[in-house]
């Protein structure tokens, strides 16, 4: 198992029990004896996961459970602690506190093992998507993602339906969210679209104990519960089965007892991690459509559009499909600004996008390459069908002014536009790509010379 692991314990024999133990899966196991010199070691060595004992010389479990938490590190730092057996008051200051996960003082070895490993996945998949606050700043995502207020959905799986019923009834109480009991083949008749629970939990039968571990992996499989926050509950004593679910992929798994407080404050911390994970995802999507789209018209921008372009004409050329490329400029745009403001202009460009847009085909591109200037691609067409296309785009743009406040007649616009049809065999220097856009351009330029608003088509490229 990779992972730089701190064990924190004010016992020197526990220390080095535990890391004797840990050794044979961590390639690297460090020690500290106190709060200080852990919170200095997580500063300066940047461990990968932290373990800590009971109370320190210098500050409680708990207290460093929070410290560690505002430790100012860039991603969570997963923590695990440890207390007595039986002494749940512990258990629930630790979890209260920020602790991933309680186990007992002298902790079963698999069971901790794989809840490292689980702990270590999570914090990976979450460095995928994390963005640093710079980046997401100069993105514009600099806000961070909403407090845990809205309840979850909980699904509570149990084989035992008298038992099941009791246990939802208490995690309503403790939780406030809606907690509903359902059987295994209900939750996993999805409709493929979505839009399931938040919450799982599993609750595995002492006497058929697999059919409940085989339901982690086929849930994580569904679409509607792939990134649900699942918690499996395996017999008291079963701390091997407990293990098994976590390596199958649940997100937290214990053997104990139906202990509704210490479920609410493991299943509410699954849930914060979930919706944190989705606001990542969410941000790193939105980052991406920033990167590719052009922010004032909502059109690709140039840096997508031309090596999309060069992918589109390849593929034609190999599937021996036609390819028409347009380049669309407005008439006299310069006159827009120049009478009106570049507000106006701008409300032109928006405008003329859209229309732009809403003629293109499914399938088709439409991008801003700079100004007034506009790339379209259409896959499939002859020279003529491309011509016919772009006339009627043309007239799009033209049949009626761009409304404008304070302006009631509007401001009349025009497109120009020079078409390059791809066919025949790839021959001559450069690119297909690269001569699609010659000859298009060159084709612009005849059509600004015979007196704008009008449709030029070049010879094919080959």
């Amino acid at each position: 198992m990779p992972g730089r692991i701190l064990i924190v314990d004010s016992v020197s024999t526990n220390r080095i029990v535990l890391k004797a133990r840990l050794a044979r899966a961590c390639p690297e196991v460090m020690q500290a004896a106190g709060g200080a010199e852990a919170l200095a070691r997580v500063a300066r060595d940047r461990p990968d996961a932290v373990v800590l004992g009971g109370d320190l010389p210098d500050m409680t479990q708990a207290a460093l459970c929070t410290a560690l938490r505002g430790a100012g590190r860039d991603e969570r730092l997963p923590v695990l602690a440890l207390a007595q057996p039986g002494d749940r008051l512990a258990r629930l200051a630790a979890l209260r506190a920020g602790a991933d996960d309680v186990l007992d003082r002298a902790p079963d070895m698999a069971l901790l093992l794989a809840r490292l490993r689980s702990l270590l996945r999570a914090r990976e998949s979450e460095r995928d998507f994390a963005l640093r606050d710079g980046t997401r700043r100069a993105l514009g995502m600099s806000e961070a993602p909403a407090g845990f207020e809205v309840p979850a959905r909980l699904v509570l799986l149990a084989h035992d339906r008298r038992a099941g019923s009791a246990q939802a009834r208490a995690l309503r109480e403790a939780l406030r969210w809606p907690v509903e009991l359902a059987s295994a083949r209900e939750t996993l008749r999805g409709t493929g679209r979505g839009g399931g629970p938040e919450a799982v939990m599993v609750v595995l039968d002492p006497e058929d104990a697999e059919a409940g571990l085989e339901l982690i992996p086929a849930l994580r499989a569904q679409v509607e519960t792939r990134r649900a926050a699942l918690l499996a509950l395996a017999p008291e004593g079963c701390q091997g089965l407990a293990a098994r679910a976590l390596d199958l992929g649940a997100r937290d798994a214990l053997a104990g007892p139906f202990d509704a407080e210490e479920l609410a404050l493991r299943l509410r911390a699954l849930v914060a991690d979930t919706r944190r994970a989705a606001w990542q995802r969410a941000a790193l999507r939105n980052g991406l459509r920033a990167a590719m789209t052009d922010p004032l018209t909502g059109l690709y921008n140039r840096r997508y559009a031309l090596p999309q372009l060069s992918r589109i004409a390849d593929a034609a050329l190999r599937a021996g499909r036609g390819c028409a490329v347009m380049v669309a400029d407005l008439d006299h745009f310069k006159k827009v600004n120049d009478r009106h403001g570049h507000a106006a202009g701008d409300a032109v460009l928006v405008e003329v996008a859209r229309r732009l847009r809403a003629a293109l085909r499914p399938g088709d591109m439409a991008a801003r390459l700079g100004g007034e200037e506009f790339l379209l691609v259409m896959g499939g067409l002859s020279g003529a069908e491309a011509e016919r296309a772009a006339r009627q785009l043309c007239e799009t743009v033209a049949a009626r002014p761009v409304p404008l406040p304070g302006l009631p007649e509007g401001i009349p616009v025009t497109l120009s536009i020079g078409v390059a049809v791809l066919g025949g065999a790839a021959e001559g220097t450069g690119s297909p790509a690269d001569r699609l856009l010659e000859e298009a351009d060159r084709a612009l330029y005849g059509a600004k010379r015979r007196g704008r608003n009008m449709v030029t088509l070049g010879r094919p490229a080959a």
